[in-house]
């Protein structure tokens, strides 16, 4: 019996570290494809100086050069500068939240990514966070969920110069914004009928108070993490023949910042940077 557990233990052993090693080359090659797809986006901006400031420098990118048959919105609220995205826009960071925690930090950045945000009416963010707050239950939460962990509303947030300030742990890698580096993406062909209806999914999963999902790669009811959220409410869209007209997952494993990114039905239209002197450069999509 010993002599079975050992040798099971050692399959067992075997089949992880291949699937790691597998894991580990798919997610390097998707970084290098990503990196592709922000190369060919910036490379196509022109410098808008009449708008820019001396920490914020705006790049513009042709519509006639990069889909130009999309449904025409401007990629900020109202065209404010100070709002990235427009109704139907998904924000995705790779940088995980985990900036005061090395390994952590750099395992989550590096194999799933930061988070992920649904843009809706108003200027709204439909979002999920696995973040607990002081004194939940790690074990409970995951089973049972907490109001912390409840898909939720917010203000976006994403350009907010005063969103962190100096006491949080987290400031020294990210400064005051949200995060130095984020992407908005955009469905290929979505109409705004379908951005009103997944509109009301978001709000559906927000009125249920649905959970966050911390089993990744299985679909639960009711219960989403941040990017399996945004291509679960695409998913909801039908074609005229009845199919899932928009895949958002590809791989159809647990839904990365990647897999939204590199979707052959999304295209990048902002992208945020911050230079080493704390510049910010905002390239986006006329």
């Amino acid at each position: 019996m010993k002599r079975l557990i050992k040798k099971g233990a050692k399959t067992f052993l075997i089949l992880f570290v291949g699937f790691l090693l597998f894991l580990t080359g798919q997610t390097a090659a998707e970084w290098v494809k990503v990196q592709q797809e922000i190369k060919t986006f910036t490379s196509r901006g022109v410098l808008r100086e009449d708008i820019s400031t001396e920490t914020i420098k705006y790049y513009q990118v042709s519509r006639e050069t990069y889909y130009p048959d999309e449904f025409e919105r401007s990629p900020f609220y109202n065209n404010d500068l100070r709002y990235p995205g427009a109704e139907g826009d998904i924000l995705v960071t790779r940088q995980s939240p985990f900036a005061n925690k090395p390994g952590i930090y750099d395992f989550v950045t590096f194999y799933f990514g930061g988070h992920a945000a649904y843009v809706g009416e108003e200027n709204i963010l439909f979002e999920t966070s696995g973040i607990l707050s002081p004194g939940d239950s790690i074990f409970k939460t995951i089973f049972q969920g907490s109001d912390s962990t409840v898909a939720s509303m917010a203000s976006n947030y994403w350009l907010n110069p005063n969103f962190r300030n100096v006491n949080d742990p987290t400031y020294n890698a990210f400064g005051s914004y949200y995060r130095k580096e984020f992407i908005g993406l955009r469905v290929k062909e979505v109409t705004s009928e379908e951005i009103t209806e997944v509109n009301e999914f978001m709000n559906h999963v927000v009125d249920i108070e649905a959970q966050y999902n911390f089993f990744f790669v299985f679909n639960t009811q009711n219960r989403y993490y941040c990017t399996d959220l945004i291509s679960r409410g695409f998913g909801t869209i039908t074609n005229s023949n009845g199919n899932q007209k928009y895949n958002l997952n590809s791989d159809l494993v647990a839904t990365t910042v990647n897999d939204l990114i590199l979707s052959d039905d999304t295209y990048i239209s902002f992208y945020v940077r911050t230079d080493k002197n704390n510049v910010k450069h905002i390239y986006f999509i006329e």
